[in-house]
């Protein structure tokens, strides 16, 4: 009689069984359901401190610099729209944990556990590039756009314009900080190299480039170098967090270089 081969297991069928298609979507509509209920809580939060958040939006400004309402109903969609974003971010933990635990199952158990391990560290890159965009960079782009206008003319900036400045700035930093670790995970799990993030480097640049003049809301260089800098500096520490994730990277491919030589 023959002996049976034992075939390692799938990732999926680490669990106890595999989902149907059904199954699947119906997690799926779960999962962003409870999303979704989470951002909408998280922003109501934001309504009875509305007034504490409106002068905190104005810190960043010159002292020479008052935002003013132009629409009777400017002030409320612009506390709208900081309220969402900052549910998103309150939400955010969460959010991240509906979506490892909707793709979780296609992957061994290994990298869940790294998966959800990283949610911390994503976290506080996200936060340390908030405060970085808060502290930094908006205090250098609006000290410095703000300073054009002649010493007669007071300055006034629409609450709405200002607003989506300030959200949409510190959004994006705050993603951009994430690469680093993203990358790292990445190349944790195999799917990019240091190797080949070192021979993309020219091609970054230019992308990086490319990038920070589409999300920054004004076309002066100096807002775009502003985010196109930590941009780049933090794709460097990508590839050196890279490089740790898998130390053994070079070593393997030279050692399997001289494999093929002989």
């Amino acid at each position: 009689m023959a002996d049976a081969t034992v075939t390692p297991p799938t990732p999926e069928q680490e669990d106890e069984g595999m989902m149907t298609l059904r199954e699947h979507l119906v997690e799926f509509r779960t999962r962003l359901t409870i999303s979704v209920l989470a951002v909408i809580v998280a922003s109501m939060a934001f309504w009875p401190v509305r007034e504490q958040v409106f002068d905190l939006l104005q810190q960043p400004l010159p002292d020479n610099v008052q935002l003013q309402q132009i629409a009777p109903t400017e002030s409320f969609f612009a506390f709208v729209r900081v309220s969402i974003f900052g549910g998103l971010g309150i939400a955010s933990p969460l959010i991240i944990y509906q979506i490892l635990a909707f793709v979780s199952p296609g992957l061994y158990s290994s990298e869940r556990r790294l998966l959800y391990v990283s949610i911390p560290a994503v976290a506080a890159m996200f936060i340390l590039g908030v405060l970085f965009c808060w502290f930094v960079v908006l205090r250098f782009t609006l000290g410095f756009l703000t300073q054009f206008s002649p010493e007669d003319i007071p300055t006034q900036l629409s609450i709405d314009n200002h607003v989506n400045f300030v959200s949409r700035m510190l959004l994006i930093v705050g993603l951009v900080f994430e690469t680093p670790f993203v990358i790292f995970l990445l190349a944790k799990l195999r799917i990019i190299k240091s190797r080949t993030l070192q021979g993309l480097r020219r091609y970054a640049i230019v992308v990086i480039v490319i990038l920070a003049a589409v999300i920054t809301p004004t076309p002066d260089p100096f807002t775009q170098m502003s985010v196109a800098i930590p941009m780049y500096l933090l794709y460097e520490m990508g590839v050196l967090l890279a490089r740790i994730a898998v130390p053994d990277d070079d070593t393997d491919e030279s050692a399997s270089n001289q494999t093929d030589d002989e």
